[in-house]
């Protein structure tokens, strides 16, 4: 039986796989139209995501887009984190799922508006630190 490790958004990090975490959307991009790497056309927009720990970015792709709205509370299974730009994203790619649920006790978006978030970003390591 899997372990079912639950995260926040204070310990993402990247290249970390089979995430699952409770997200609340702050906000949600204008969608974009892209060409992936195998020639196909897809629509992409990025979600502001956050609980009380932080916010990051999560990748939304061609029907999640609609399905997902600013105030909505959502569960993410299997997601990954990759960077992008030097900040930490949540997607949820082939593997992973997205679900929108009810939860009385999660923060408001106004709520985690009025939290000073750290945006987390790849940690690159000086010279000069020590193991």
């Amino acid at each position: 039986m899997k372990l079912l490790v639950i995260y926040v958004v204070q310990s993402l990090q990247e290249k970390l796989g089979g995430v699952d975490i409770r997200l609340r959307v702050l906000s949600r991009s204008n969608p974009r139209t892209v060409i992936t790497n195998d020639g196909q056309e897809h629509i992409v927009a990025d979600a502001t995501v956050g609980d009380r720990t932080g916010s990051v970015k999560l990748s939304l792709w061609d029907t999640q887009i609609n399905e997902i709205l600013a105030g909505d509370i959502i569960d993410l299974r299997n997601a990954y984190v990759n960077s992008f730009r030097g900040r930490l994203r949540l997607n949820i790619g082939k593997f992973g799922t997205i679900e929108k649920t009810d939860d009385l006790g999660f923060p408001t978006v106004e709520e985690l508006n009025r939290i000073k978030w750290r945006r987390y970003t790849r940690h690159r390591m000086n010279l000069n630190e020590q193991l």
